[in-house]
């Protein structure tokens, strides 16, 4: 990867997007919805739809116009699959306990993670796919490089946007920050070791996959009330 050179005008774009106001926005719009009832999840899943598909878009643009290539053929096939493997295997235990902790204590922001029914499940799947191959191209794929370039240090910049990924997930609460940054900086190293960013997009979409089945039965099993928050 070519990860040192100017940034441009489309690159400046991207830094001030994803790693000043994206941040802010979900900060605030988190505390916000923490201070009423919680959307219906079928209209919060169509609305992220197509957040997440204008955020591909832009990261995609953003890429090109700025000389990013975004490498999806591993170097190593074998390797790459059992490297993914093994993270998706220390994620999943490692949060799982903060799910089922989540549900038993009745926490408001578990209500929007939990599909229950075929169409909130079908979208769920969509939105783990879509986020998946979005936040890696934007974070793993074009903020570390465009980051790189500004500070002169690929490491130093993986470390910037791991913080920032973080804080863009604040909606799931401040406790789970500093898991989500070190994963971050996991796939940083995942995506640096196979010069690819398809690893670390199976890995992401997988582990949310999970996450939002595991999230609903641990509703089901602790009688959270699936249906709305009050």
């Amino acid at each position: 990867m070519n990860f040192f050179g100017e940034v441009g005008t489309a690159g400046y774009a991207h830094i001030f997007l994803f790693c000043i106001l994206l941040p802010i926005v979900a900060v605030r719009s988190a505390k916000k919805l923490e201070l009423m009832p919680y959307p219906p999840r079928l209209r919060f899943y169509f609305s992220v739809v197509p957040q997440h598909i204008f955020f591909i878009a832009i990261s995609v643009a953003v890429a090109y116009y700025e000389f990013i290539p975004l490498h999806f053929a591993s170097l190593d096939i074998k390797k790459s699959i059992w490297l993914s493997a093994l993270l998706l295997l220390a994620m999943v235990p490692v949060m799982s306990t903060r799910w089922r902790k989540s549900v038993i204590d009745r926490e408001k922001k578990a209500f929007l993670f939990m599909p229950h029914g075929k169409k909130e499940k079908v979208l769920w799947l969509v939105i783990s796919t879509l986020a998946g191959i979005g936040e890696e191209i934007t974070y793993r794929g074009v903020m570390w490089i465009l980051l790189s370039r500004l500070t002169g240090s690929y490491w130093g910049a993986a470390l910037i946007a791991s913080a920032v990924f973080a804080l863009s997930h604040y909606m799931q609460g401040w406790k789970s920050i500093g898991a989500i940054m070190l994963f971050a900086l996991v796939f940083h190293v995942l995506v640096w070791y196979t010069g690819s960013l398809i690893e670390a997009i199976v890995v992401h979409t997988v582990y949310d996959m999970i996450a939002g089945l595991a999230y609903g039965y641990l509703g089901r099993k602790y009688d959270y009330p699936m249906e709305g928050t009050g």
